[in-house]
């Protein structure tokens, strides 16, 4: 029996141990510091327990790149706690704006409500704006756009906004007046859990005039992030603008492959599901085949091509047209393969699937 217990104990020794899956909810925006007017800032967090039992959470501070935390808060079943002026009395932190990270275990975060208000106290009274916290499995990411809708009316308000990083980051943000027309646009790169916020935006950031109707997209080319603004009047009232997550992908449509270049279509996706409908035969030798890929932008722009994977001996894109040549050795022989290109235009790309037959 020992001799038993002693394998079963070293059996489980030898299993790798799984941390605990965790739920991540950001906080986009908070602070504390002076404003305008001897006004003052600060950001109160809210947070209940729905759940029958006790649960723990921890939150941290994310200042630029720096991180401050973690602190952690325990709640018991059908618990309330708010937090006043977070960024201060838990973080220590005088003046400055960032982004809470509240990182809570699967199980907790199924009955965990959290919310946050900022808001500004002055002589004309209190004036404040709530800021969702969001589920970071709902951030931006890798070809989504964010858009960011400023003022109706750029008298007596300013328009700022800001990012928080997930993952390293790179995006584009654009400027689009009214028309739709971009005015402006700057590239930019964050570290992962880096925080950026931008006050009066589009002057002080994006280096341009503000206009009646002004919206700033971010094209986030890699990476994950939380994106978001605010409008604030005069007397210091601020309305939150969340970065809503949308897309501005443009049609690509792959037309086929011209098997010997004449300019027509030899082979061709007539169902538009991004597969050629017959395989490409392709001669094992030692001399290279020659195809060219067909594509087009729903507005004419110009596409571009990259080759993804393919199962041949070499293959290489000679030229901006998409022309393919393949070398496939003898090992190949009666195989069959896909070859899978990337077609982009803009900011939109789009995998396609030629199959190949090698005899």
């Amino acid at each position: 029996m020992k001799f038993r217990n002693l394998i079963l104990t070293a059996a489980i020794a030898l299993l790798p141990l799984v941390a605990a899956s965790a739920a991540t909810l950001v906080v986009p925006a908070a602070g504390t510091g002076p404003g305008a007017s001897n006004s003052q800032w600060q950001s109160e967090l809210t947070l209940h327990n729905a759940a029958p039992r006790a649960a723990s959470l921890t939150v941290r501070f994310h200042q630029g790149t720096g991180v401050l935390g973690p602190v952690t808060v325990n709640l018991a079943a059908g618990q309330t706690t708010s937090i006043a002026d977070v960024a201060r009395t838990q973080f220590g932190v005088t003046s400055g704006t960032g982004a809470l990270v509240i990182d809570i275990d699967d199980r907790a975060a199924r009955s965990i409500a959290v919310t946050s208000r900022t808001f500004n106290t002055s002589a004309e009274g209190e004036f404040g704006q709530d800021i969702p916290a969001v589920d970071v499995a709902n951030a931006v990411r890798a070809g989504d756009l964010a858009v960011l809708p400023g003022p109706s009316s750029t008298t007596n308000n300013r328009f700022n906004f800001g990012v928080y990083a997930i993952e390293p980051l790179t995006v584009k943000w654009e400027l689009l007046r009214a028309d739709g027309t971009v005015a402006l646009s700057k590239d930019a790169t964050y570290a992962a859990g880096q925080h950026a916020q931008y006050g009066s935006g589009i002057e002080s950031f994006l280096g341009g005039t503000v206009q009646n109707n002004d919206t700033v997209h971010v094209h986030v080319t890699a990476g994950k992030a939380i994106f978001y603004g605010s409008i604030i009047n005069a007397t210091g009232d601020p309305t939150f603008v969340p970065g809503v997550r949308s897309r501005d992908d443009v049609i690509i449509n792959f037309s086929g492959v011209d098997l010997d270049e004449s300019g027509t279509v030899d082979i061709a996706d007539a169902n538009g599901d991004g597969v050629l409908d017959s395989p490409v035969v392709i001669s094992t030798s030692l001399f290279p085949a020659y195809f060219r890929v067909v594509a087009t932008s729903e507005f004419g722009d110009a596409v571009s091509y990259e080759i993804v994977s393919s199962p041949a001996t070499q293959s290489d894109l000679l030229d901006a047209q998409g022309t393919l040549r393949l070398v496939a050795a003898g090992d190949l022989k009666n195989t069959n393969g896909e070859i899978v290109m990337k077609i982009t235009t803009g900011n939109t790309s789009s995998l396609v699937t030629i199959p190949v037959q090698f005899r």
